[in-house]
């Protein structure tokens, strides 16, 4: 009996010591675990929710979710992605920040980080965070675009191109790639090389509107004029003309020797939009070209209106005085003309005039001009001298003449 009553006090004294340490541990582990299941359940609710729009309720069940396990980067990540699109861009790149500790290996927060240097106008730290997102995932085409956009936006126009090109096998068949490579060729002044790439882009499959307008400028710079009206006619498929569109349809038209519909359009487009002098400065090169003096003269004036600094309104004004016989008058506009230019074009053009009255009188001498204007500045370039199969006025992607 005595030996029992030892027995059970011992037992006694063991139990009430409490847990061993292994016991402890394992009962942490098991409360971890448990709270890494309800952060799941309760991230893939975020998720859910997220996805549907709900972007106050997913904010508040994923930072439910990080309250319970802090250490997953996909939960920060989503996080991040949320306030992003709440606009509360310091919580998400502290947020986004955050994942990318956690998970360095991982492109998206990499991705998202961009996205928010971006729209803070930081495109040097944009570009090292796509950059870092495509070292992280070298397949997915997003990142080597996002990479390459940014580099065009600090002016690595070159640097752009060869990220491009030198990408592997498996983006060459990517029709966004091949459409931002004729993009970027456009704005460099190689039309020829940004219609391949636009062309590429639609036959692989890119039916973006955009794609199609700008090919349809690349081919203009370009002088392919025909391919440029076929452009101009799938597009009208797809919607209306705007009117940017309609003046280079008519130029198109003149530059191959249908100067009457050619003039029909652009002259609509100055009736529908009378204060865009890009469009009589449309008008008016080809009126020049037609021999069309009295609506040269009066598309002159209209430019000088609406803006004293563009070349044509004194240009197109000096061409008709002179033809007049008042060489006072026209050599003093056609000095202010050429005080817009940095070429010595229109001083060739009145050395012609004044030379030959003849040739004054009967000849229209056509001029083919870029007019390359933003707020506030304006920049003129004559780009040598028209032909029969040359456009009245050149386009570029950065003017207000392309579309």
């Amino acid at each position: 009996m005595k030996q029992l009553l030892v027995v059970v006090g011992i037992l006694l004294v063991v139990g009430c010591s409490g847990p061993t340490k292994s016991g402890k541990i394992a009962r942490v582990n098991a409360h971890q675990r448990m709270d890494e299941v309800n952060a799941d359940l309760a991230a893939q609710q975020a998720r859910q929710q997220f996805e549907v729009g709900q972007l106050a309720a997913a904010a508040e069940t994923i930072e439910a979710a990080i309250a319970r396990f802090d250490g997953n980067a996909s939960y920060h990540l989503l996080s991040g992605r949320i306030l992003v699109e709440q606009h509360r861009l310091d919580e998400a790149s502290r947020a986004l920040t955050r994942s990318a500790e956690l998970d360095p290996t991982a492109p998206e927060p990499h991705y998202f980080l961009g996205v928010l240097h971006q729209r803070w106008s930081e495109d040097e730290e944009a570009y090292a965070c796509y950059k870092k997102a495509m070292e992280c995932d070298a397949t997915h085409p997003q990142y080597l675009l996002a990479s390459a956009e940014s580099l065009v936006a600090i002016g690595k126009l070159d640097d752009a191109i060869a990220l491009l090109q030198d990408a592997g096998k498996e983006f060459q068949h990517q029709p966004a790639v091949s459409a931002l490579l004729g993009h970027i060729h456009l704005r460099t002044g190689n039309s020829v090389e940004a219609a391949n790439y636009l062309a590429d882009a639609r036959l692989l499959g890119n039916d973006d509107v955009s794609v199609l307008t700008l090919l349809a400028t690349a081919q203009f710079d370009a002088g392919d004029y025909t391919s440029c009206l076929f452009t101009l006619a799938q597009l009208q498929e797809t919607e209306d003309l705007s009117f940017v569109s309609q003046r280079l349809k008519g130029k198109c038209l003149a530059a191959t020797g249908r100067q009457i519909q050619g003039r029909d359009i652009c002259l609509q487009v100055t009736r529908q939009t009378p204060n865009d002098a890009d469009a009589w400065i449309d008008l008016g090169y080809i009126a020049w070209e037609m021999g069309d003096y009295a609506r040269v003269a009066a598309c002159g004036r209209k430019i000088s209106e609406l803006k004293p600094t563009y070349m044509e309104g004194a240009l197109f004004e000096g061409i008709v005085a002179m033809r007049q016989g008042d060489e006072e008058t026209g050599r003093r506009l056609l000095a202010k003309a050429q005080s817009y230019n940095t070429v010595d074009g229109i001083d060739l053009l009145l050395q012609t005039y004044a030379k030959n009255a003849k040739l004054r009188m009967e000849t229209p001498i056509t001029q083919n001009m870029t007019a390359n204007s933003t707020e506030g500045e304006t920049e003129q370039q004559p780009v040598g001298k028209g032909t029969e199969t040359q456009p009245i006025v050149s386009v570029t992607q950065d003017s207000p003449n392309a579309p």
